[in-house]
């Protein structure tokens, strides 16, 4: 009963906020608003280092904050700055680098193969199962349908204790070959970016995920921003997602020294 009326409360209330959202009549963005937005953004980018060399820098052109309410207070919005780093790798090393992808694939490849005796294991099986679905198609013919449906049975029993075996093996493998994996993931063999978001002041969290092994996440400031902010950065939040060691070179190229300073 309580989690029945628990239901119908976040149902009710969900209406409410969409009827709220409904009823929003937007409004402009104040000179003030205009103003924190720019010069807020303005300061997150300054802590973006040039591309070093083999890389490329772009920047998303800032947006001007809106969808506020009529009758909302001032600054009730983030502020976003998304930007990207990309490595261009020389072709020397893209060559390098995509030979030792294929090896992995390679290594992958032969690590599912089955060795010899489990493959004769799992073919002694698979000839059994064949042998039964032959002898079940010809009492079909002959209309021994009994006969029929125990050789299908049988049939079915070899062709399980077949699968039995290559699946066994593959489980036993399957941790060597997601290493493998996961260095193939690893490897930069042609352009590859690692994303950069900040936001200041972010009302909505973690609502765009997050994958510790795709994802560096710091935060700056305070840990819960106020539903209202103000006009005053009240936190600054940074996520990088790209491959690990391309995403500790950006990391080195961000100043945290300066987005902590935003955040005060």
């Amino acid at each position: 009963m309580k989690t029945t009326r628990g239901l119908l409360l976040a149902c009710v209330g969900a209406l409410f906020s969409a009827a709220a959202w409904a009823d929003c009549v937007t409004r402009e963005p104040t000179a003030k608003e205009i103003e924190f937005h720019k010069s807020t953004f303005a300061a997150l980018r300054s802590a973006l280092a040039p591309a070093p060399d083999k890389w490329t820098l772009k920047v998303e052109p800032e947006r001007q904050p809106g969808g506020n309410c009529k009758g909302e207070a001032e600054g009730r919005f983030s502020v976003t700055l998304s930007a990207a780093y990309t490595y261009h790798p020389a072709k020397e090393e893209s060559d390098r680098l995509y030979a030792e992808y294929r090896k992995l694939e390679k290594d992958k490849d032969n690590l599912a193969q089955l060795p010899p005796a489990i493959a004769k294991e799992r073919q002694e099986w698979l000839d059994k199962m064949s042998v039964a679905n032959r002898a079940s198609n010809q009492a079909y013919k002959e209309g021994n349908k009994e006969l029929a449906r125990q050789k299908d049975k049988e049939g079915e029993e070899f062709s399980k204790k077949g699968r039995a075996v290559r699946d066994n093996y593959l489980a036993g493998v399957k941790t060597k070959i997601d290493e493998l994996q996961a260095k193939q993931e690893q490897i930069a063999y042609k352009d590859s970016s690692v994303l950069v978001k900040m936001v200041v002041n972010e009302r909505y969290g973690y609502a765009d995920g997050f994958d510790p092994k795709r994802d560096t996440d710091v935060k700056f400031g305070k840990a819960q921003i106020p539903d209202n902010p103000g006009l005053k950065a009240q936190g600054v939040r940074l996520k990088l997602t790209g491959l690990a060691a391309q995403r500790a070179v950006v990391e080195g190229l961000i100043d945290k020294d300066k987005l902590a300073r935003i955040a005060k």
